[in-house]
């Protein structure tokens, strides 16, 4: 593998923590080892393993590579469509906890960013952070006017160390794929690129403020809260939102000392991530404890919009047929589901996918409700579909994803409720969203638009077709590579058919033979004989040239 000189460095790094965490087997498969002292080499072959097996030591290589490949990390473990099992499971743990970086970066980063001094927009910004992350960390303000913000600032340099680890990484995963059969068999070198696409959204604050934007648009005071983004303040490198004060959604000792309903506030998020799915379309993809808060009123905050998913009406539909079929136990509505939601090979069995169904039909829908774990069971449809090579986007494994962490929220405040009951209440609503006639305005439009532009282009083409005709120019070509074998098949079949008739015709024949007489007495000539002869010689005539022409 042709590995660029300045990436020889960053390269030689990933290489030893590889083989410190006993991957040497692997650098020698993708040709690495030449990067690696012979010393190192025969630690990483001979040194005592923990007894960790290999996806276990993935997320400490992981959290020795650094901020970017813990976020990769983090990014992996939401696509259980395209990754193993036990990798998932272990990357579901990775810790994104990493040092703070100092005041004076994120001064400079931030005059950076607005061309300005801090205290030209910022009456004041509190050195210690609020919070530290892979990617950046976040910081208290107040505005020149009485605003109170929280100002996230994204980690120095951590663009330019991720490109560099972009490439290595991509390079590795297309060379994984041409020579070992497990990154073939989970199309490495295509989730790398998708994983990739991901994290350089994330690492871009001006996305987070888009999405932030959007969904403040969309659910703030109507449903729930979401802080609005300062946006001429907003820079890929930093981002300025409202703070918006409340306790984490896990915080139940708080909660309660705030005298509220723990059952209220679970079913509230559970409305709430159901409303963003099925309703709006727009839905958090990470709605961990961290990331929503509860006001001293019962009201949601929903924080950090970095990771979203966003459906088209389309997706909503499937999704909730998906969703429905598994809350009432249809198995053939979960897999019609499924199969309209991706792109099966033309091959597929439908019966055997059918069956795999059912059978996690009986694990999930069989159990008491409150051990109904929906989003786990999304997840595992979702390695079925993988299974039988059903190509499912991207969108839909973020859904899994979400629903996987408001299982886990809402138990943690109420262990007697669950997402699958609070959703069976609210089918009937989520259904009739299909039939709101506001959402038709544009559906119509668009059917609209395009019976006017058939209409307006249906009298030229009929113009065309009669000047064609009337010049005598009208030609009708029928190409097909088994043509003539088909239409020799039909020749067969209707020469049997006009002999099977022809067979009719003879023994009718012969009955007429048998009773001429009393037809004679009728008709005073031969008539019965005559016509037993003419259709007898007219049978064997066309039967010997069938035989003798192949055209039975």
């Amino acid at each position: 593998m042709a590995i660029k000189p300045r990436h020889w460095h960053r390269t030689r790094e990933i290489a030893e923590v590889l083989a410190r965490h006993g991957f040497v087997m692997v650098l020698d498969r993708l040709g690495l080892s030449r990067y690696l002292s012979w010393s190192t080499r025969l630690l990483g072959k001979f040194q005592p393993k923990t007894g960790a097996n290999w996806p276990e030591r993935i997320p400490l290589v992981l959290a020795d590579l650094g901020p970017t490949y813990i976020k990769l990390g983090q990014l992996a473990s939401t696509r259980p469509d395209l990754l193993p099992d036990s990798l998932i499971d272990a990357l579901s743990h990775l810790q994104d906890d990493v040092p703070p970086f100092g005041f004076e970066e994120v001064r400079q980063i931030i005059e950076n960013a607005w061309g300005v001094p801090i205290v030209d927009v910022l009456e004041y910004l509190d050195p210690v952070p609020l919070a530290a992350a892979s990617i950046g960390q976040v910081h208290q303000g107040i505005l020149k006017d009485g605003r109170h913000v929280v100002v996230k600032v994204r980690r120095p340099g951590i663009v330019q160390r991720s490109e560099s680890d972009f490439a290595i990484l991509q390079s590795l995963a297309d060379l994984a794929e041409k020579r070992t059969e497990w990154a073939k068999q989970y199309d490495l070198g295509h989730v790398m690129r998708e994983l990739i696409a991901a994290l350089r959204n994330e690492l871009d604050f001006s996305m987070e403020a888009h999405y932030t934007a959007l969904a403040h648009k969309t659910y703030h005071a109507k449903d729930y809260l979401v802080p609005e983004p300062i946006l001429s303040l907003t820079h890929p490198d930093v981002l300025v939102l409202e703070e918006l004060q409340g306790v984490k959604i896990s915080d139940t000792v708080i909660l309660r000392q705030m005298g509220l309903d723990l059952k209220d506030i679970a079913e509230r998020y559970i409305r709430a991530i159901y409303g963003q799915v099925f309703v709006a379309g727009l839905f958090h993809a990470d709605p961990h404890p961290g990331n929503v808060h509860v006001t001293p009123k019962g009201d949601l905050i929903f924080l950090d919009w970095g990771l979203v998913g966003m459906f088209s009406p389309t997706m909503r539909k499937r999704s909730l047929d998906l969703v429905i079929g598994l809350t009432q136990g249809q198995s053939d509505k979960v897999v019609d589901a499924l199969l309209t939601m991706g792109v099966a090979p033309p091959n597929i069995n439908t019966q055997s996918l059918y069956y795999d169904v059912e059978v996690l039909r009986r694990r999930y829908y069989d159990t008491d409700l409150r051990n109904f774990r929906i989003g786990q069971a999304i997840a595992d449809l979702l390695h079925v579909a993988k299974k039988y090579h059903i190509k499912i986007p991207s969108e839909y494994t973020l859904l899994a994803r979400t629903a996987v962490i408001a299982d886990g929220v809402v138990r943690q405040l109420d262990d007697q409720l669950s997402l699958v009951e609070i959703g069976r209440k609210l089918s009937p609503q989520l259904i009739w969203t299909r039939f709101n006639p506001s959402d038709w305005g544009n559906h119509l439009l668009d059917a609209m638009k395009d019976w006017v532009e058939l209409g307006s282009g249906l009298p030229q083409g009929l113009r065309q077709v009669m000047t064609t005709l009337s010049q005598g120019e009208f030609r009708i070509i029928l190409e097909d590579n088994n043509l003539e074998k088909i239409l020799s098949h039909w020749e067969k079949l209707m020469n049997r058919i006009a002999l099977s008739m022809l067979l009719a015709a003879l023994i009718l024949g012969t009955a007429l033979v048998v009773h001429q007489d009393h037809l004679q007495q009728i008709a005073h000539i031969p008539i019965v004989d005559l016509t037993f002869f003419a259709a007898a010689a007219i049978a064997v005539w066309v039967f010997v040239e069938a035989v003798i022409k192949k055209r039975l």
